[in-house]
This record gives structure tokens, sequence and C-alpha cells, in this order.
């Protein structure tokens, strides 16, 4: 089988960025196939007054103008970090910074795009650990409507030292 358009999903402060990268631009490239490279910017919808989450909203209030900002500046610095970063990978790559959840994000970016495969990275937790810190990679296996190429640490090591 050849991919036609697959999707890497990153997180760029995450240390298998880069290899999670690496092997999705090296399958584009094998195919020929359209790669895009997407991240997941957290949406600010409330600042916290103590710092605590708070699940029932009694703390939250509406982000100000201030945060609002800083936080269009951060996402956009995070869109040209990554468009530089899919360019250097495989020329025509495309980069976006989608806002949300990042396992349903990635997955209904895959739908739109009809993409033959998903390449992201696992850290392999424990069941324990993941239904604390949480595990996107689980969740777009179980949400993928493709193909689901999972990079864990020693793949992301082997292929970056290539």
């Amino acid at each position: 089988m050849k991919f036609q358009t697959i999707v890497a999903g990153i997180n760029l402060d995450d240390d298998l960025a880069l290899g999670v990268l690496k092997t999705a631009a090296a399958l584009a490239k094998r195919d020929k196939a359209a790669l895009w490279v997407v991240d997941v910017w957290p949406d600010l919808q409330y600042a916290m007054t103590t710092g605590i989450a708070d699940p029932m909203g009694a703390t939250a209030m509406m982000p100000s103008e201030a945060n609002i900002q800083e936080d269009r500046k951060a996402r956009d610095k995070r869109k040209k970090e990554l468009e530089a970063l899919a360019t250097k990978a495989m020329r025509g790559a495309e980069a976006v910074v989608l806002k949300g959840d990042p396992a349903r994000e990635i997955t209904e970016f895959a739908q739109d795009k009809n993409a033959d495969l998903i390449v992201v990275g696992t850290h392999q937790k424990g069941a324990w650990k993941a239904l604390f810190d949480g595990a996107p990679s689980r969740d777009i296996v179980r949400e993928a409507p493709c193909a689901v190429f999972l990079v864990p640490k020693s793949f992301a090591e082997k292929i970056l030292a290539d």
C-alpha cells in the first residue's frame, strides 16, 4: 500500500517530536505522499486566579486581553517554528497549529484531509500513569479514521541517529 496523505501529529515541546517528524517525512518521501505536520495548542478559555485546576469553575475568570494577546503571540511563534521544521523535513510539507484537545483535533484533521496514516509519538505510559497524565496517542489510536504509526522513544532515537 502506498500512502497518499500523511499527518504527523507532534508537540514541539516533546522529546519525540523530531523522531515523529523524521519518520513521517521518510514515509511521505518514499510514497510521494502529501505531508501535514500538526501541533495542537491548548485552548485558552479560562485563567485560574488560584493557579489550581478547578473543574467546577468556581475560581475561574475570563482571560484578560493581555492574556489573549500573549497567547496569540506564542501560538504564532509556534506556527513559525513548526513551518520551519516541516520545510526542513520535507519540501512541500504543510504545517498547521490547531487549538483544543490533541487527540480530537488530530483525528478530526486527518478525517478532513482524508489521510491514510497518522504518525504520532508514544511514551508508552502504564495504565495508571495514563489515567492521571493522559495518553493522547491511545486516544488517537481509538478514534483514528485511518492507520496509526506509533513512534516510541527507542525508535525515535534510532531514526534520529541515521
